[in-house]
């Protein structure tokens, strides 16, 4: 299994000095670029030899996805941009976290948020597939976001989007906050995209866990074969980055 860490595009030498396989990067901050600001990520990425498979961040904070209040046309535009430039650098994977973007506001009713998160994620995948890119949706914690908190009701708005280019994620930090068992991930089908860190202060895994063995004894189940993100905090990755990998790499293999 490959392992990859989740940053922003100036940290890719040191995530390639660290040994890992690929960088991770934040769509909505690639988005936000002027087309030189890009060309500059491109050649960064190339000379630090480093692929960029996955992507996360898909909508930026300003974008309210329930409200009413931005029409599928601007949601449509914004997509056309952000996943033409993930496309760009080799790009296959977008996580749609955006737990601001995807808020439920105040006033209405989770069946109407569903409904309406429904055809945001519908439309998402509709642009996704232009590209080739599959929309993976991460249930989020409480704390993050008031819309998909489990991986079950993120297999929910999968099956309702209905569309072959929308799957699901599995966080490992969000699933222990929101304390949602490893098995799901066997009983919903599988996953396509996988995040780690640690649950205490969300950091860079650097211990034994087993929690992280149970995660992956039910991704082996499904014969899990994509990628594994490290979205967690490190103070020296140059030192931590190789033990994160020798851990994560040996606990995969004892799962």
């Amino acid at each position: 299994m490959k392992i990859g860490f989740c940053a922003k595009p100036d940290q890719a030498a040191a995530v390639a000095a660290a040994g890992f396989d690929y960088i991770e990067l934040p769509v909505n901050f690639l988005a936000a670029m002027t087309e030189q600001e890009f060309a500059a990520v491109e050649a960064n990425l190339k000379a630090a030899g480093l692929p960029a498979p996955a992507f996360n961040l898909l909508f930026p904070k300003s974008m309210a996805l329930l409200s009413g209040d931005t029409a599928d046309q601007v949601i449509a535009e914004y997509l056309h941009t952000a996943l033409a430039r993930v496309r760009r650098l080799g790009g296959r994977i977008a996580v749609f976290g955006s737990g601001k973007s995807r808020n439920r506001p105040e006033g209405m009713t989770y069946g109407d948020a569903f409904r309406r998160l429904a055809d945001v994620t519908r439309l998402t995948g509709a642009v996704a597939d232009l590209y080739d890119v599959d929309i993976v949706i991460e249930p989020l914690n409480r704390t993050e976001t008031n819309m998909i908190n489990s991986l079950g009701e993120g297999a929910c708005l999968a099956a309702a989007a209905h569309h072959p280019r929308v799957r699901l994620l599995a966080d490992y930090y969000h699933m222990v906050l929101e304390n949602d068992p490893a098995e799901e991930i066997d009983r919903l089908g599988g996953i396509t995209h996988a995040h780690i860190a640690t649950e205490a202060g969300r950091r860079i895994p650097l211990a034994l866990d087993e929690g992280y063995a149970r995660m992956f004894a039910a991704m082996k189940k499904t014969g899990y074969q994509g990628l594994l993100s490290i979205e967690g905090k490190s103070d020296d990755l140059a030192a931590d980055g190789p033990k994160a990998l020798a851990l994560l790499k040996t606990m995969w293999e004892e799962a």
